[in-house]
């Protein structure tokens, strides 16, 4: 950008104004040169006492102001505004112009396209002006299907695989811990968590104790009834009572592992990973690894021994009535003899002598004549007072209505939080008596059992669910207590006898054993007319084989 000369100062006067006032002049070119009128600026000061004092910038016609020297002119009136000039309003719209921005008048003529020559050469390839063959590319057809874009994108992206030979002397970088294998992916698979199913630690607790309360027998058998439970939980439709059939599997011995060259919690201190260095129980530190022996201990998981765990304690001998009585006897003997050692030893101090009236002249003697009166208000108070005692203590253990209530609870039922549930399926030829029906209902509701009663016309099946105490006494009920024989109807009797002689009413038990859950929610009688009603009671609770099972059983197989 070229510089704009400023006018000299010759023929101004000594307060800086020209001697021939204040001027102005505009020199326009010809309009054939195509450049915008050459402006002279003049400014005057802002404070009329130096009005008469003026200064003029004059750009001469050969400056050559053009639309690039737009930005020069503006600067031009920045500096005249600093210096404290005033602006010429005729030519403000000009120098107030932004950077790059047109004058009006300006027009810039576009230079002319030139029209594109096709050139070939004989062989009917395109060519340009200098005869080189320009390279045309093929037109592919864009597909618009999402398939096919989705294939095209799959073919495009291609993942570049590690070189698996690699010389680290000519590569500084290669790693040989990385591992690169051929036949693993480029990213291996992360591994997912495992979590721990929910109560399996305290399942395996409760295995261990029983292992060593009652042997590897119960132990087995609690695993086999938790793994049915979990199978009941989680498969809500299929019947637990039911026992599958499966083919029978061989379990092989596993091979025992070989001996390591190395043990893995030495490998790590070791250079050499062996055990070679090892002189006269010695290491050479330059062959230990010092930096991985720190002030931390690490405890590794413990390991069960490959041996067979101790075989548990033998279990004491179960005492008859008179054994146990003979027993407590003697404890209580020692213990009396015990004391007994010790007052003679003088560590315990004797008892006072018990004084009845019946004993008063054997104890007390010649005493007992010099005031029998006063000596017989005495013992007939420490009597008082002994009798006392002994009805407090009773008080005193005396259980409350809620003890008591439990106590009997825990007599006559299990724990409902150990105990597991029994099932014992009856078979009854006739419970037609009003009797037996009620004896068998109320004793199961009393017991807290579930199940029901099904009463057909050929035969009647009786199935409770329950603890192991209930069941005992109902079975107690069942196969002792009532008599079946005589407990039928006269419509009975009477139809004995023009019919042919029918057998005798008994009660037999068909199957016992313990399930993983109950399959009943109470007790219920229900009277069928016919076998199919019968065993779809049974079959609703998903049981129904107890009916074919009662059906089929004969005293034979008892």
């Amino acid at each position: 950008m070229k510089k704009l000369p400023l006018q000299s100062n010759k023929g101004m006067s000594s307060g800086g104004v020209p001697q021939g006032g204040i001027k102005e002049g505009l020199k326009a070119p010809s309009s054939s040169s195509g450049l915008l009128p050459t402006p002279v600026i003049a400014s005057t000061l802002p404070s009329p006492a130096a009005a008469s004092a003026t200064t003029a910038i004059v750009l001469p016609p050969e400056a050559g102001l053009t639309v690039p020297n737009v930005e020069a002119v503006k600067r031009a009136q920045e500096l005249a505004a600093k210096m404290g000039f005033w602006q010429d309003p005729q030519f403000a719209p000009l120098i107030n112009m932004f950077p790059g921005q047109m004058p009006p008048e300006v027009t810039f003529q576009p230079k002319p396209a030139k029209a594109p020559v096709l050139r070939l050469d004989a062989q009917g390839r395109e060519v340009d002006e200098h005869g080189n063959v320009v390279n045309t590319t093929k037109v592919t057809n864009l597909s618009t299907l999402k398939v096919n874009i989705n294939k095209q994108k799959k073919e495009a992206f291609q993942i570049l695989k590690p070189e698996l030979e690699v010389d680290p002397e000519k590569n500084p970088h290669f790693d040989p811990r990385m591992g690169i294998d051929s036949k693993k992916l480029l990213r291996p698979k992360r591994a997912s968590f495992q979590f721990v199913e929910e109560g399996k630690w305290s399942k395996d607790a409760e295995i261990v104790k029983l292992k060593s309360q009652f042997g590897e027998a119960q132990a087995k058998e609690l695993k086999l009834k938790q793994a049915q439970m979990a199978k009941a939980k989680a498969e809500p439709d299929i019947n637990p009572n039911l026992i599958e059939v499966s083919e029978r599997i061989i379990i092989k011995e596993k091979p025992k592992e070989q001996i390591p060259d190395i043990e893995w919690w030495d490998q790590p201190l070791l250079h050499s990973s062996a055990y070679g260095d090892i002189t006269d129980g010695s290491i050479p530190e330059d062959k230990l690894r010092t930096e991985k022996i720190t002030i931390y201990v690490e405890h590794p998981r413990p390991i069960e021994p490959p041996a067979e765990p101790i075989p548990p304690p033998p279990q004491p001998l179960k005492l008859t009535k008179k054994e146990q009585k003979k027993l407590r006897t003697q404890r209580r003997l020692l213990r009396e003899k015990d004391r007994q050692e010790m007052i003679r030893q003088g560590l315990l101090e004797p008892p006072k002598p018990k004084v009845k009236m019946s004993n008063l002249m054997k104890v007390l003697g010649s005493e007992a004549t010099q005031d029998p009166t006063r000596l017989e208000m005495e013992i007939r108070s420490a009597a008082a007072e002994r009798e006392q005692a002994h009805i407090d203590r009773n008080i005193a253990r005396k259980l409350t209505p809620d003890e008591r209530r439990e106590k009997k609870e825990r007599k006559l039922f299990d724990d409902p939080k150990t105990a597991e549930t029994i099932v014992s399926v009856y078979k009854v030829n006739s419970l037609s008596h009003p009797q037996t029906r009620f004896k068998v209902d109320v004793n199961a509701q009393e017991n807290r059992l579930t199940g029901c009663a099904v009463i057909a016309d050929a035969i009647s099946v009786v199935v409770v669910e329950g603890g192991m105490k209930s069941i005992k006494r109902y079975g107690k009920l069942m196969l002792n207590r009532i008599d079946w024989a005589s407990a039928v109807t006269k419509e009975d009797e009477e139809g004995d006898e023009d019919e042919e002689e029918r057998p005798v009413n008994k009660c037999l038990l068909v199957w016992q054993g313990s399930i993983a859950k109950p399959s009943f929610h109470r007790f219920s009688v229900h009277e069928c007319r016919t076998e199919a009603a019968a065993r779809k009671v049974f079959s609703d609770a998903g049981v129904g084989h107890y009916w074919d099972l009662s059906v089929n059983f004969t005293e034979d197989q008892m």
